[in-house]
């Protein structure tokens, strides 16, 4: 395994220092690298290179470079395999799902502490501002509904602080908002957890999958943008994602008044757990994919016509992500015309994009 670093000021340099590497001696090149990346995408285009390449998708909710040029698109969520299909025109024989794998949590019980007594202890995760309602989804208010039609359920949220404006609009005697805890106290709360409900309208997949290790029988976000979905529905092993809130409620009811298909889901929910993430089957899948790579020659892939978009789950990347992003960036080097074709996008405006003013303007267009 070889690790090369072409830093330098300069992009045309940092292509030149890559080009010199003996690119077809390696088996394989794997790329973990910035989604914006430019450089790869033009030394790996070139005929002359045989050895496949191999991409990690490691930030699959934003857009990136690199489609022409990854032999194999390695996903970390199942779920993208599809969306790379569709929007990216990346085949699926293209595609290989190698999530991040966890750790097995021992001693797992088959049955929780808690079973024994009258009450369903329910627990969602997450950092704070993943619960911020909107037009969608607003969870604490199904919380509320939840506890008010079952009066032998108890509902932990970790994430949520009790003193906050949100919090205090649906305050109720048997929800329970811890704020931030510890590893060790989030531990504590999950050994007694019958239930655990996804939180929405942002999930935490890392707290799903840490409670699905401990045989928790879990309930999936409803209608959830590509953005927001860890798995593809797999009926076989009760993995669903309910298509509108009405699903979701019947789906929680179900779990908490059917200790049969409580247990059920569990035990079917934990084995694709382990069947998919565990570190014993993630080995097992680098080996498939070292003889898939065995058989793979590099080849460039054309892209197809750009398709655009402009639903929910776009407007929710651009807002992600706090920092305004600059129009006229990476553009000062152009040529006039270039430059004023660069202006003349700038309308309509983008609340999340920032613009020059007047001043600015003009020393734009005289910089040569």
């Amino acid at each position: 395994m070889g690790h090369i670093s072409v830093k330098s000021p300069s992009k045309i340099e940092s292509i030149n220092l890559l080009n010199q590497q003996p690119l077809n001696d390696y088996d394989v090149i794997v790329l973990h690298i910035h989604p914006d990346e430019t450089i790869t995408s033009i030394v790996l285009s070139q005929k002359d290179i045989t050895t496949p390449i191999c991409f990690i998708n490691h930030a699959d909710h934003v857009f990136w470079l690199g489609t022409s040029i990854a032999d194999i698109v390695l996903q970390i969520r199942e779920s993208s395999i599809s969306i790379d299909e569709e929007r990216r025109d990346i085949l699926k024989e293209r595609q290989f799902f190698l999530p991040i794998p966890i750790e097995t949590a021992q001693n797992t019980e088959d049955e929780n502490s808690n079973s024994e007594t009258n009450f369903i202890k329910i627990l969602s995760t997450g950092t704070a501002y993943k619960y911020n309602p909107n037009e969608h989804y607003n969870f604490l208010k199904e919380a509320y509904k939840i506890v008010e039609e079952n009066s032998n359920v108890l509902f932990n949220i970790v994430g949520i602080n009790a003193d906050s404006d949100y919090a205090k609009e649906y305050q109720h005697e048997r929800i329970f908002l811890h704020g931030i805890v510890s590893s060790q106290r989030l531990a504590e709360i999950e050994e007694t957890t019958d239930i655990y409900i996804e939180g929405f309208p942002m999930p935490s997949f890392t707290a799903l999958l840490q409670v699905a290790l401990r045989k928790i029988p879990f309930a999936l976000h409803y209608n959830p943008l590509p953005l927001f979905k860890l798995f593809s529905d797999n009926n076989e092993y009760n993995i669903v994602y309910p298509k509108n809130l009405d699903e979701w409620h019947s789906n929680i009811r179900k779990l908490i008044r059917n200790s049969e298909y409580r247990t059920e889901t569990s035990q079917k929910q934990n084995k694709y757990i382990l069947n998919n993430y565990s570190i014993e089957v993630w080995k097992s899948r680098v080996q498939e994919l070292y003889q898939l790579i065995d058989k793979k020659k590099h080849a460039y892939w054309r892209p197809n016509q750009d398709r655009y978009y402009n639903g929910d789950n776009e407007k929710l990347l651009v807002t992600a992500d706090k920092r305004k992003f600059p129009h006229y960036s990476f553009t000062e080097k152009m040529s006039l015309n270039g430059k004023y074709f660069v202006y003349k996008m700038t309308n309509p405006k983008n609340s999340n994009i920032s613009y020059f003013h007047k001043k600015q303007l003009i020393k734009y267009f005289l910089k040569k």
